[in-house]
């Protein structure tokens, strides 16, 4: 009896509504090649910047902006090379 009321109550008690992935967005660099942005103006999920940086002498690596949620107006994500990269690439937007 206790082992149905416990789960009768996690079916009820715990749900989540389903989130609708962030859509409509956009990336690209900001102001230099050391720098992007990400929006997105749909969905009710989350977002954020990505941005692949060139190292010189060592390997690249992707930095990420903060994750944000999709708001009207939308709001922007930055993602920034550190200062020893010498450029950005591949800028794009990463969603859950």
């Amino acid at each position: 009896m206790l082992v149905a009321g416990a789960a009768a109550s996690a079916v009820l008690g715990f749900s989540n509504p389903a989130q609708a992935i962030p859509s409509s967005c956009s990336f690209d660099f900001h102001n230099t090649t050391l720098s992007s942005y990400a929006t997105c103006s749909v969905g009710t999920g989350q977002f954020r910047a990505v941005l692949w940086c060139d190292i010189p002498w060592g390997f690249d690596k992707a930095v990420y902006g903060r994750w944000l949620n999709v708001t009207v107006p939308p709001s922007l994500s930055f993602a920034t090379c550190p200062a020893d990269a010498r450029k950005g690439y591949s800028p794009n937007v990463e969603r859950r």
